[in-house]
């Protein structure tokens, strides 16, 4: 066996580890690169690399985004968290130079590379769902909590790899590469494990891309059945408005307006109410109609853990209480205490504060909570924990910075140092341990780069997307365009080690399949 032949063997061999480790384990994702390296310099043939270099140019615009991070060194002062990051977006050089610069992959190399991908995702997802139900039963430690569901990687960015698995499921299916019942049982794995994470960006992206996938599998176009299109879009669009405006109804208008002239508890206690703070459950103030004293004698008869005390999930147990009993509509009181059952009492002590959120479906669930969230920072802006309104307070703390110096950032090393700068500015109420910076990428790069980064950025986006009429694989490439798009609106996707890999490798997969070289 010739060294070309070796190479080959490892190069096919490093990307498929590659594409199993992006949702598995960083540490496999750098063995591989060391892998691909390998491969690279085993394949001596470095004239015919060269010209895969030219013309795979298209990938220079992921390398030249890494140049960038180097450029705007110029103007940082904290090296460290620089180094750190240039570290992490290694990937941006290393994946496009040597996919770019190898011959590109056959169409049974293509299939083995996606298919450890599926399959590591499918085996992420069944983890998940497994630690999930046994935490849940009390087998092993753990609060079973969202985020639980993926153990390996961010549950955020394991949720854009599911929708592009799906979306790999969909174009296998409709290519007759899997059967319909296989394609089947892993889509609903993958899309019960999203709903379990409660993951309102991977559903949302889903829901999006969801028209063009099933516009595949129907074998519709856009010009030839635009009216069919259309109108499914318009009812789709017409019925989530709707579901929004009746839960949006139900969180935000208040109905306990008609108790506004009760003072006492049955037991002929005062209560306590704020009008001022204006903060609902299901539509009932949160802080009126509370008589501590009450609840606090009440409470401590019935628990073990005490009033005063936190909940199983460290946060206040008192104000879990008031919420709970709240989202009953219920005054806060003895007489209040005393209707709740052994299972309510439970929910409390585990921290859950809304009574009739409990028995919604995850996805019901969570999108409740986001507009509760957004309520509570209407009444009291103090998102702390809450992770809608957190990013509100992170994009406008980071236009903020750019108003100071829109042209050129602050540099690659400066970000969160410029973050913590503006907060203390600002007088922002939240708490040091959620003082993070954007949760979007586009401002990110304009708070680093300024206006020449995030229009570099942009350009090198759209060159990208005009590409893919060049593409063997164009539906494909579009979708994943999408996704990367779309989860850089509420995420720093470029800002882990898990995001920018799974973006340089499948841009550079991807990109260097052009439907010319028929495979």
């Amino acid at each position: 066996m010739d060294l070309k032949t070796v190479s080959r063997y490892l190069y096919i061999f490093g990307l498929c580890l590659f594409a199993a480790a992006l949702p598995l384990s960083k540490a496999f994702m750098t063995i591989s690169q060391m892998v691909l390296g390998l491969a690279w310099i085993l394949h001596f043939d470095y004239k015919e690399k060269i010209a895969l270099l030219i013309k795979n140019r298209i990938l220079w615009w992921l390398s030249a985004l890494l140049f960038l991070h180097l450029v705007f060194l110029y103007n940082t002062e904290d090296f460290n968290y620089a180094s750190r990051d240039i570290l992490i977006k290694l990937p941006l050089f290393i994946i496009p130079f040597i996919v770019g610069s190898l011959p590109p992959l056959t169409k049974k190399e293509l299939l083995y590379l996606l298919s450890f991908f599926i399959l590591a995702t499918l085996c992420v997802a069944l983890i998940g769902i497994g630690k999930f139900i046994l935490q849940e039963l009390d087998y092993i430690e753990g609060k079973g909590e969202f985020r639980d569901l993926s153990p390996f990687i961010s549950h955020i960015r394991f949720s854009l790899m599911s929708c592009f698995s799906i979306t790999l499921l969909c174009v296998a299916y409709k290519e007759k590469l899997l059967s319909f019942w296989l394609s089947f049982l892993a889509f609903i794995i993958l899309f019960l494990h999203l709903v379990m994470m409660e993951s309102i960006t991977g559903i949302g992206i889903l829901l999006i891309i969801g028209l063009p996938l099933f516009m595949k599998l129907m074998g519709w176009r856009y010009k030839k059945d635009g009216p069919k299109i259309i109108y499914i879009s318009s009812i789709l669009a017409a019925v989530v408005a709707i579901y929004l405006f009746v839960e949006a109804r139900d969180i935000f208008v208040a109905k306990d307006e008609s108790m506004a002239s009760i003072q006492k508890t049955a037991k002929g206690n005062y209560y306590y109410n704020n009008e001022a703070n204006t903060a609902k459950e299901n539509g009932y103030y949160i802080n009126r109609y509370i008589c501590r004293q009450e609840l606090k004698e009440a409470w401590n008869k019935r628990s073990a853990l005490l009033f005063d005390g936190p909940d199983k999930k460290n946060q206040p147990l008192e104000q879990t209480l008031i919420r709970y009993i709240t989202s009953l509509g219920m005054k806060k009181d003895a007489e209040a205490l005393a209707k709740l059952s052994d299972e309510d009492i439970h929910n409390v002590e585990n921290g859950d504060a809304n009574a009739l959120n409990l028995h919604m479906n995850p996805v019901r669930r969570r999108i409740r909570e986001l507009m509760w969230e957004t309520d509570a920072y209407i009444a009291n802006p103090s998102p702390s924990g809450n992770s809608l309104t957190q990013r509100f307070v992170f994009w406008k703390t980071g236009l903020d910075i750019v108003e100071k110096d829109p042209m050129v950032g602050v540099g690659t090393g400066d970000v969160q140092k410029a973050f913590d700068h503006q907060y203390i500015l600002n007088q922002s109420t939240l708490d040091k341990n959620h003082r993070l910076h954007t949760h979007n990428q586009y401002i990110t790069f304009w708070v680093s780069f300024g206006i020449f980064g995030l229009l570099f950025f942009l350009t090198m986006m759209s060159h990208f997307y005009f590409f893919t009429q060049e593409l063997e694989f164009k539906f494909i490439s579009q979708v994943f365009w999408i996704i990367i798009l779309l989860s850089m609106i509420s995420e720093d996707t470029l800002e882990t080690q898990a995001g920018v890999s799974f973006f340089a490798f499948f841009f550079s997969v991807f990109w260097t399949q052009r439907e010319e070289e028929k495979i």
